[in-house]
This record gives structure tokens, sequence and C-alpha cells, in this order.
């Protein structure tokens, strides 16, 4: 365990570049600081490298943790391009919230914030969005798996363990087939998600959980052995992998059994 200013990782490298990390900040605020820094980051040394940035992410407090990203003003955005983890094609809340809390305000042209297309066939919004991904010259696709790899993808977790729209024991979860985007059509939830596989062919995944709701999950997650399946947050799996939390998410971790959290954690 390394403690650091800003809280405590834990680093294992892993086949020889590879890296897998946690990390625990004192607040959600600090977290979110991290997540634009690793947005800026990553963004900066791809469009250094070969002039294209691709990334995705998710809704909900992960996506308003990047409002930062807007007071970054000396970066090449026009060259970024941003998907969506998931995305609930009539709704599109994840394109909308991305638009009102960065995207638009980094200067990043439409162009290059991919929607999802509106329909109520999820198995053709799936499709499409698999396409719009392929169509990309820039945008690398994986010699082994067949599948895109994008630079970093973020993700959130819920307290139940799922990341985009990959439920435990889901379909999704369980999926074999190969696709880089799955239908996903259950009660209450008509989605489209990028799925596990894609989500670990990506150079980098960053996973951020906030919340002492999230602990036991979390816990779970980085110590137990579990089923496929079980907790979708604990099949992430990519070249580099880190994992971002709160005191209150890193609660339950063997590392925090004795360390008292801090009374205004999330």
């Amino acid at each position: 365990m390394v403690a650091e200013d800003d809280g405590v990782d834990w680093s294992e490298e892993i086949d020889g570049d590879g890296e897998f990390v946690v990390e625990a900040f004192d607040s959600a605020v600090e977290l979110a600081e991290a997540l634009c820094l690793e947005v800026e980051e990553n963004a900066r040394g791809c469009l250094e490298e070969r002039g294209t940035f691709y990334m995705a992410i998710p809704g909900g407090s992960v996506a308003k943790a990047l409002k930062g990203l807007a007071e970054v003003k000396d970066l090449d955005w026009a060259n970024v391009h941003v998907f969506f983890v998931n995305e609930r094609p009539m709704e599109q809340k994840c394109a909308e919230l991305a638009e009102e809390t960065w995207t638009k305000a980094c200067g990043i042209p439409d162009e290059n914030v991919h929607r999802v297309i509106e329909t109520e066939d999820m198995g053709t919004a799936a499709q499409n969005y698999e396409e719009q991904m392929r169509a990309l010259d820039g945008l690398p696709i994986d010699e082994e798996n067949g599948l895109p790899v994008f630079d970093l993808i973020l993700l959130g977790m819920g307290a139940d363990g799922h990341v985009g729209s990959i439920y435990p024991n889901s379909a999704a979860a369980l999926d074999e087939s190969g696709s880089a985007v799955l239908p996903v059509d259950m009660p209450g939830k008509q989605t489209v998600t990028m799925s596990m596989p894609l989500i670990n062919t990506a150079d980098r995944v960053v996973l951020a959980a906030t919340g002492e709701e999230k602990a036991e999950t979390v816990r779970a997650s980085l110590e137990d052995e579990l089923e496929w399946g079980e907790i979708p947050g604990s099949m992430v799996d990519a070249f580099s992998t880190i994992w971002f939390l709160d005191l209150g998410a890193a609660s339950k971790l063997s590392a925090y059994e004795n360390m008292d959290l801090d009374e205004d954690s999330d």
C-alpha cells in the first residue's frame, strides 16, 4: 500500500507494461478532479502521438464529474471523439448530459460526439452504434478479437455491481457473441451497452465508485472469487484497469479495516 497526498493506491504491474490500480480519495470532489486529470493526460498523450483521441463515458455521476474539463482550454478538442458506454436511444440522456456538462463547452465538434440513433428497436440501435465505431479510420481494431480499441473508457459502478447496462447475471454479462455493442431489453431498461469484451479491449479503463452503499460490492469485486457475471464491475480487465474510490466505497476493503472515514464522505 502506497500513501499519496490525495489518497491511497495499490498498484500491480501485469503483463509487462499493463497495470491494475486501486486508489481511494478523501472525497468525491477529489475523485472528480482525478477523473478530469485522467481524461486530460490521456488525451494529450494520444493527440501528440497520432492526432486523435477516442474515449467512452457513461452517464450519471461520472459524466457530471467531468465538468472540470470545460476549464481545459489548451487541448486540441477538435480531434477528440466521445462515445457512450450505454444509452437509452429514445431518451439520449447520456449524450444530453455530456453536452450540458462539458463537451459543448470544450468545443468538441457535434460530429465527434457519437450518439446512439433514436429508435425503439434496441437491436438496430446496437448494430448501428457498432457500425459508427467501425466506420472511423482512426479507431484501431484489435488483431485478436476484431473489436475497436478505445484509448480510454470511464465507467461508474452501481451498488449491485452493474457497469454500463451490464447487470449481474444478465444476458449482456454472459454474452459471448463477440459484438462490440449489445441490445438490452429488460423491464424498465431499454438501452444499448458496450459489451464487456469491448470494454476490456480498451487501452485504459477507469472505474469509479462512491458511497458507503457500494462498499460491500467493491470489497467483493476486489477481494472475493466470484462467478463470471455475478458482479460485472469485477469483470473489468483491460490492459490498464484503474479503480477510483472515495473513502466510503473503499471502507470495507481490508486495507481500510482500521481507518476512520471522513464524516463528509459520500
